[in-house]
């Protein structure tokens, strides 16, 4: 497992404490650091100077969280719309086959239950795990297997042969939709520059120059707590089905499927 999804699996008090704690431990080095440096090498403080670059690489480390949270809650609303969309395309598939002979409508009933208990347990399974699905799936293609036999009688039964062909189709596309994007994340070069940047700005403010220690450890801490919980967000919205901010497999046990799944 990877070693983010492995730390997004912890609690989210664990995740922040974790996080603050390393960005608290990199301001205390540095701010000691760089006290010594000073008395050492008769450095002058610079308060004004650190203060403009720090305002001007604050802003632009700013906005680029804001961009990367905007992009990755996108993506996370896109992947649950997928799933929306696969629930509604299967449940478009059991209500036609309600129109068909007793024998098909049977067999892709039990299909549909036997997809819905695949889906909710093995293939979630995987994906809070941050593994991809197989991208094939047996109880699918049975229902194909099955229309592909069955033989309409007369014009109403072909239509709701074709309607049912078109629906599985859809759900065929949704879930390889759903199944990429249990894959997608942040790129490495982004998440690299997101966390250098953390660290960048931490050690920014440890070289600003204030007199009183307590107000020195005020600053550190802020600006800790701040960064920590702005990289705890993105961490969270990096993997669409891993850790607290996810998506659910809710839409599989609402409406029609539900009396697939034991619930009425």
């Amino acid at each position: 497992m990877p070693v983010d999804i492995r730390f997004i699996s912890w609690p989210v008090a664990v995740q922040l404490g974790a996080l603050v704690c390393t960005l608290l431990f990199l301001s205390i080095v540095g701010a000691v650091s760089f006290r010594l440096l000073r008395r050492t090498r008769g450095i002058a403080p610079s308060s004004e100077t650190v203060t403009l670059i720090l305002g001007i690489y604050g802003a632009i480390y700013g906005a680029l969280l804001a961009f990367v949270i905007v992009i990755a809650w996108d993506d996370l609303n896109a992947a649950k719309a997928r799933v929306d969309s696969e629930a509604a395309s299967l449940t478009a598939v059991a209500r036609d086959a309600d129109f068909l002979p007793s024998d098909v409508r049977n067999r892709i009933s039990n299909d549909i239950k036997e997809y819905l208990n695949y889906t909710v347990t093995t293939e979630w399974r995987e994906m809070k795990l941050g593994k991809v699905p197989n991208t094939s799936n047996p109880h699918l293609e049975h229902i194909l297997l099955t229309l592909k036999k069955y033989n309409p009688a007369n014009e109403r039964e072909v239509a709701d042969y074709r309607r049912i062909r078109s629906d599985l189709t859809t759900t065929v596309s949704d879930r390889r939709a759903r199944i990429g994007d249990s894959g997608e994340q942040l790129p490495p070069l982004l998440r690299y520059f997101i966390f250098g940047g953390a660290i960048c700005v931490v050690l920014l403010a440890c070289w600003y120059s204030v007199a009183s220690i307590i107000e020195q450890a005020v600053l550190l801490t802020a600006v800790s707590v701040l960064l920590a919980s702005s990289l705890l967000i993105i961490l969270q919205l990096n993997h669409p089905f891993v850790g607290e901010i996810s998506v659910s497999p809710d839409a599989f046990y609402r409406g029609t499927l539900s009396r697939y799944m034991g619930h009425e």
